[in-house]
């Protein structure tokens, strides 16, 4: 029976792994967190401004009233709690009762992938151009040979090898390590790598009105980027400042635009549509407690008596801003460093997959004009190793999870249709 290696324990991972069980594969989940949807725990107290009917399929909506558990409103926008409790802590578990489910492996993370004895330069793209020879480790090509991971569990690393399929889901947002660089050209502002390994600099939406009030209330805070997280946190910040007074924000964008966002007249979804209105309202400079500087960027930063000093620099010159708190909301980037021994083909711009890149270029930037592009452009020169999901796409924000939910279908009916093996 075909094994398969997923990992990343999000709903893309679950959704992987329930469609593959369907097709009679063998499954195990490789998670980092303690966790299934240890990413979304870290926004759990953000609501979607995407219905239930854009984040749920069929195939596990199906599992879950089989097992008797209540479906949730298709027309509801969820928290990202909502999201867990609801829909992807009871699918894994479910998943784990499965026969042919090898279980969810918590607490660990893939440090690397790669596929036997074979180095990254050998049987190039399964074939037999620069085969070793007289290396009797070496004895089958690429896609005749298993895949083997590096795991570490706690401070303890091990093996875990023989399976003939590996897809990464292992997304991006919301890890600090792959978070993008504020300063100017993408370049890390002077002093902003010492920044974030100390703790004070944000990468992600922080918990503004629960766990984290205590960093905001009654001061002042810098946020960066031009986002649906930058404009939530600023929408957070906003509502603290009336409950807490002192609270204050300067927002920072690239664009010198008094509009940083598109609006949609007819968005179908009308949440999103809020926060683009929002966005714009306030770089009009008509919300009060705010300071928009568009046309910015972070040259450097310094931590001094406890606050932060941050020059700001612009096409007219530059300008110091004094905060207590600073938030970077410009977007992650994948770790590639995963399959770093494998033969996968890389977009040198956005870093993903460079059949599924080519495909996006001039697209509209609207993740709901977004379609999947099919297995196709989903598969590299390494035989059976797949990466979907949001890392799927890069450095392309336009990522939306049915896309994702999409990828997995065609990925698996391409290669383990069902009733085939």
């Amino acid at each position: 029976m075909a094994r398969l290696a997923v990992i990343g324990a999000g709903g893309i991972g679950i959704e992987v792994a329930l469609q593959a069980l369907e097709r009679g594969l063998t499954v195990e989940v490789f998670e980092k967190g303690p966790t299934c949807a240890g990413v979304i725990e870290d926004w759990h107290f953000v609501q979607l401004f995407s219905t239930w009917s854009l984040n749920a399929t069929p195939v596990g909506l199906n599992v879950l009233s089989k097992a008797g558990f209540a479906l949730p409103d298709e027309s509801v926008y969820p928290t990202g709690r909502e999201f867990i409790d609801t829909y992807l802590s009871p699918l894994a578990a479910e998943i784990e009762k499965h026969a042919n489910c090898r279980g969810f492996r918590y607490n660990t993370t893939v440090i690397s992938v790669g596929r036997g004895a074979l180095l990254k330069g050998e049987s190039i793209g399964g074939g037999d151009l620069k085969m070793p020879h007289n290396k009797p480790l070496c004895v089958r090509k690429r896609q005749e040979t298993p895949f083997r991971l590096l795991l570490q569990e706690g401070s303890e690393e091990r093996f875990s090898e023989e399976f003939d399929f590996v897809v990464d889901c292992s997304g991006s947002y919301g890890q600090a390590v792959q978070a993008n660089w504020c300063g100017l050209g993408g370049v890390p502002a002077l002093g902003e790598r010492a920044l974030r390994q100390s703790g004070r600099m944000f990468t992600a939406i922080p918990d503004v009105l629960g766990a984290n009030r205590s960093r905001f209330a009654g001061r002042r805070t810098m946020i960066v980027g031009a986002g649906y997280s930058a404009v939530t946190s600023l929408k957070y910040l906003t509502d603290l400042a009336q409950a807490e007074p002192g609270t204050s924000v300067v927002w920072l964008t690239r664009s010198g635009s008094s509009t940083p966002f598109t609006v949609i007249e007819d968005d179908v979804l009308p949440a999103r549509k809020q926060l683009c209105l929002f966005g714009n309202l306030v770089a009009s400079q008509a919300v009060d407690h705010v300071t928009y500087l568009g046309g910015t960027a972070v040259s450097s930063v310094k931590e001094i008596s406890g606050r932060l000093r941050v020059e700001v620099q612009s096409e007219g010159g530059s300008c110091i801003e004094e905060v207590d708190e600073m938030i970077s909301c410009v977007g992650f980037h994948p770790d590639t460093s995963l399959y770093e021994e494998l033969q996968v083909h890389q977009c040198y711009a956005s870093n993903g997959p460079m059949k599924l890149a080519a495909t996006l270029l001039g697209g509209s930037g609207d993740c709901l004009d977004q379609v999947s592009a099919g297995a196709d452009a989903l598969k590299s020169p390494e035989p059976n190793f797949f990466i979907l999901g949001s890392k799927s796409y890069g450095r392309n924000s336009a990522f939306l999870l049915k896309i994702g939910y999409q990828q997995v279908q065609e990925v698996l009916n391409d290669v383990a249709p069902a009733g085939k093996l």
